[in-house]
């Protein structure tokens, strides 16, 4: 250890003159490089603002931007930006729900964009610019490939999706949340146009697809990395950018890609600026975008397998997996057409989105007959034992109401709709554990239906049964409510036929006035199920859900 300088003076004065000249030199460099670098920092000038673009990305394509973020430090030298994987769903939701969630978004398809638009996020862009794509193909097992005819022959659609097929089977990630799921309806859609009876091909397709359905995965469809096809099936719905990640992961077990001889919209990518950008953060957001379309930028997304947003592919093994052939990217038809063929899918599917109003006015603690349990419990019980026959993929949400059950408000929201999954089961059970009968409550049916469908409505979902379920005992009592002709008028106002959304009441024991709900129930399309004893719930929930999915040639309507 150096205690004093005496040793480091004693080293260099027994080095000879040519050490220490060498020495002398490289110490005159360095201290020019160190003036050299102030006198180069003093001659950019400093930041009037320090700006922090934050930007949302489908996990599908988080890494890719931040590796470009990574290698353009100094592009944008007063500009630090954070790259946030997100699932596209959960930010079309907070979109809708006005939540700041970013500056800038890209999703894995304009798909989210609109329904972002569609349950209320009236400000965010319609469409974006494409940065990259990726086709929806058929991700096909190779003992299946095979059997088909490969190598010998590409694989097709019709092969294993068409109106004639029987035996395949192909799953498909759920249409209502993944951009590939809606692809591949589409698809068997055209795969279909030429038959005698369009409709009714697509409907039977739709069927065998619906039992083979799984949940949604971050962009790629159903193809987790290295792993197996969901389930015991031959072929799934993804993109060739899942597959070429797949196979470059998964050994002996490679999947062949079967591309679409169809018109079949690819993911296109979208970047948008959204309104919570502002002055020089919205500045910021657009400068990115520019840096997104550079060479640099498109060499570094297709070597993550994209394709660019023209269609020209990323680098490929060549072993007939997969095409390389340069394919143009197909846009989304219109939402009307998309809307169109989700509401079919629902009608095979039977998965439903339902917000659940629970009556706990005070008649509510009356007993039923030969039971030993109170209306209110049979009616807790009706919603939990309900609850059990709708899929994973069902979204649900609970009301209760009464008179003045929140303030002035007759209503209180005890459970958010969310999907069906373990969790919302279990805050199911412990809130309809604590739902309590109010002492001396009326009936605000009025108010409360109103509030509930004008909600219902702005989160409408494709791709599911929407509706308003209403569970009460009585008739409208309370007498500061909207009055039953104005009720029934903005009722009428609401309706959109593109958009069905049905109130559905089941009147619980012999207070029910059937002439008030029918009147409701028929402003909306919808139905009135009545039971003095409250059994037979599974007849009823499958009735409602049949006769609220119409779709041909079984259609009801």
């Amino acid at each position: 250890m150096l205690r004093d300088g005496s040793a480091p003076v004693r080293y260099l004065s027994s080095r000879p003159p040519v050490v220490l000249l060498s020495a002398a030199l490289v110490l005159l460099l360095a201290g020019w490089a160190a003036v050299a670098y102030v006198r180069a920092d003093r001659g950019v000038p400093e930041c009037a603002e320090r700006v922090r673009l934050r930007v949302a990305a489908a996990p599908v394509i988080a890494p890719a931007l931040d590796r470009i973020v990574r290698a353009s430090v100094g592009r944008q030298p007063c500009v630090s930006i954070v790259v946030e994987a997100r699932e596209s769903a959960a930010v079309a939701g907070e979109l809708a729900n006005a939540v700041d969630v970013a500056d800038a978004w890209l999703p894995e398809s304009t798909f989210w964009l609109r329904r972002a638009r569609a349950g209320g996020g009236f400000e965010v862009p319609a469409t974006g610019t494409s940065v990259a794509s990726t086709p929806v193909v058929l991700a096909v097992t190779e003992p299946t490939a095979r059997r088909l005819g490969w190598p010998a022959k590409p694989l097709t659609w019709a092969s294993l999706v068409g109106p004639k097929v029987r035996k395949n089977s192909v799953a498909v990630p759920d249409p209502a949340a993944d951009p590939a799921g809606v692809a591949a309806l589409l698809g068997v859609r055209a795969l279909a146009a030429d038959e005698p009876e369009p409709a009714a091909a697509v409907a039977a397709t739709l069927r065998r697809l619906a039992g083979r359905t799984f949940e949604a995965g971050d962009g790629g469809g159903g193809l987790v990395p290295g792993s197996g096809l969901p389930g015991r099936t031959d072929a799934v719905a993804a993109t060739e950018q899942a597959v070429l990640e797949h196979n470059a992961l998964a050994g002996a077990d490679k999947l062949v890609a079967a591309y679409p001889e169809v018109g079949v919209p690819s993911l296109d990518l979208p970047y948008a600026v959204l309104p919570a950008a502002r002055g020089h953060v919205r500045e910021a957001a657009v400068d990115f975008l520019a840096n997104l379309l550079t060479v640099e930028s498109r060499d570094t997304l297709t070597g993550f397998g994209f394709r660019t947003a023209a269609g020209f592919p990323p680098a490929m093994p060549d072993d007939g997996r997969l095409r390389v052939q340069e394919r143009r990217p197909v846009p989304l038809p219109a939402e009307e057409t998309v809307t169109e063929l989700l509401t079919g899918w629902s009608g095979v599917q039977r998965s439903a989105r339902i917000l659940t109003v629970l009556d706990i006015s005070g008649s509510m603690a009356a007993p039923v007959p030969g039971t030993g349990e109170t209306r209110l419990d049979a009616t807790v019980k009706t919603a939990r034992e309900g609850s059990g026959l709708l899929l994973d993929s069902s979204e649900l949400g609970i009301w209760v109401f009464s008179t003045k059950v929140d303030g002035d408000r007759d209503y209180r929201e005890i459970l958010p709709v969310a999907p069906l999954r373990r969790a919302q089961r279990e805050r199911l059970a412990e809130q309809l554990a604590a739902v309590r009968v109010k002492p001396q409550g009326g009936t605000g049916l009025y108010d409360t239906t109103l509030a509930a469908y004008r909600e219902a409505r702005r989160h409408w979902t494709p791709g599911r049964i929407n509706l308003v379920l209403v569970m009460t005992d009585g008739q409208n009592e309370d007498e500061e409510s909207i009055g039953r002709a104005k009720f029934l008028a903005e009722l009428a106002r609401l309706q959109d036929p593109r958009r069905p959304l049905p109130i559905v009441f089941i009147g619980l024991g012999k207070d029910v006035d059937p002439d008030e709900l029918t009147a409701i129930a028929d402003a909306t399309g919808g139905r009135v199920f009545r039971a003095e004893q409250p059994s037979g719930i599974r007849q009823i929930f499958f009735s409602a859900l049949a006769d609220l999915s119409c779709l041909p040639p079984e259609c009801r309507r």
